[in-house]
């Protein structure tokens, strides 16, 4: 791939389609109101400070492990191994909770607009696992072109929605108020920057990608600032223009009623009652190239750890004429239609499917995020005299961590509203993250008295695996 291909590829899995019709209206409603799309911005600058380490570490440590290898070489393989099972578990999620959205959207398409039969979402989604896992069987390069066309046509409708409001003005006139520090710190903030971060996930996935680009040195680091740049202008400039459509008070009101229903009503009378059949089917396409994105990043995260000998070996054997992990990706594909499975046993209602599992990968962004801003810092200070200038690098992620640690503090003392549980569920939610992130800092205890040749291979830090690996 070449750097506009990996930008789609990491873009498509933010599904700004999705963004702007679910995770806008709600972070107004819940987060700081009509000061959100400050609130996304800053975000972004949180999410480029993590970037400046993680793409000049990336030069020192030319590994496609992700969080799980710059997490090991720089807090320790204990916690790495730790920080590897929570990153794939949460691709896993992301990847679940999107064949539910596509596969709820699909049916809403069937019954209402094509007047067909309602059948049950499960149906829908099981189409949408089996092309995501034939995709995902074949080099990166094709998903990606698949991936482009879909992500295009969503920039493209929201787009004609920026436009659309913004020539006729919105419903009051142009209005700055989101700028204004009454409304930037206004309701809560943390919340809002809870669901921000949300927006950014997976752009860690253009380190993920290394082997599969070209000239990595340079492709790399222009895709993930262009990637934090791209989302933030977009998502910021959509909810700014989203609160002129119905104006700074009545937004407030039109959220608050039906989040999903404020944007679609919106899209109708801005842009049409075209646009507004087409956002019904870019849900659908949204979820799908999202889910796609998700598989492909859950499938390299276990591709790493099958490298490295912590999961079965043969996960680690690439297609000969397609250059794929193709085993890999079969593997998530038997996983996530096992979640799927236990998702219709366990009858959760369809409307709270996909917040419930999407609270869960935010949450968990948050506490990886923080986690690999520390070890990126001490990473560079380790190795001060063989890394040349690191001042500017340490400073972003010492930052960039002391403001992700508030978050995720405000995160977990809100963590009801995040992902909608509540009473037990919620500690039996919070307990199931952190306990995926001590079953593998235990797993690589044991590797280290028992297998110290496994032990040693956590996060392939060492020049010598990574040139036998590559």
């Amino acid at each position: 791939m070449g750097v506009i291909s990996l930008i789609f590829t990491v873009m498509a899995f933010s599904a700004p389609a999705v963004a702007f019709l679910g995770f806008i209206p709600v972070a107004i409603a819940l987060g700081n109101g009509v000061g959100t799309p400050v609130a996304f911005l800053a975000c972004g600058v949180v999410v480029a400070l993590v970037a400046v380490g993680l793409t000049r570490m990336a030069r020192s440590l030319p590994n496609p492990g992700g969080f799980y290898a710059f997490i090991s070489a720089g807090l320790g393989k204990t916690i790495g191994l730790g920080a590897g099972f929570a990153a794939i578990i949460i691709y896993y999620v992301a990847c679940v909770s999107t064949y539910a959205l596509g596969g709820i959207a699909a049916r809403t398409i069937v019954s209402g607009v094509f007047h067909g039969p309602s059948l049950p979402w499960w149906i829908f989604a099981a189409a949408l696992w089996a092309v995501v896992g034939v995709l995902g069987y074949f080099r990166i390069d094709f998903s990606a072109r698949v991936l482009s066309v879909f992500l295009g046509l969503e920039l493209l409708l929201m787009a004609a929605y920026d436009v659309s409001v913004l020539l006729r003005g919105g419903a009051e006139g142009l209005s700055f108020d989101s700028f204004h520090p009454t409304n930037i710190f206004s309701g809560s903030v943390a919340i809002a920057f809870m669901f921000g971060v949300g927006l950014y996930g997976g752009f860690e996935a253009t380190v993920i990608f290394r082997d599969e680009v070209r000239t990595p040195e340079r492709t790399i680091p222009r895709a993930t600032f262009s990637v934090v740049a791209l989302l933030a202008m977009m998502y910021a400039t959509t909810a700014w223009l989203f609160i002129n459509a119905y104006g700074p008070v009545a937004v407030l009101d039109a959220v608050n009623t039906d989040p999903t229903a404020a944007a679609t009503a919106s899209i109708k009378q801005y842009t049409g009652e075209f646009a507004y059949t087409a956002s019904t089917l870019l849900l659908l396409t949204s979820a799908f190239a999202s889910t796609l994105a998700a598989h492909s990043i859950a499938t390299r995260y276990a591709f790493n750890l099958s490298v490295d000998r912590i999961l079965h070996h043969s996960l680690s054997r690439v297609h000969a004429t397609q250059l794929s992990p193709h085993r890999a990706s079969l593997a998530m594909s038997v996983a996530t239609f096992v979640g799927l499975g236990l998702l219709v046993l366990a009858h959760i209602p369809d409307e709270i499917v996909y917040g419930r599992l999407s609270g869960i990968y935010t949450y968990t962004m948050l506490l990886l995020l923080a986690l690999v801003a520390l070890a990126i810092l001490i990473y560079l200070v380790r190795h001060a005299k063989s890394e040349g200038a690191i001042a500017k690098p340490v400073a972003s992620c010492g930052l960039a961590f002391v403001i992700l640690c508030i978050a995720l503090y405000l995160a977990t003392v809100n963590f009801e509203l995040i992902t909608g549980a509540t009473g037990a569920l919620t500690i039996v939610l919070l307990l199931l993250i952190y306990g995926i992130v001590a079953t593998g800092m235990v797993m690589a205890s044991i590797y280290r008295r028992k297998r110290p040749e496994v032990y040693a291979r956590i996060g392939r830090d060492d020049p010598e695996f990574i040139a036998t690996d590559t």
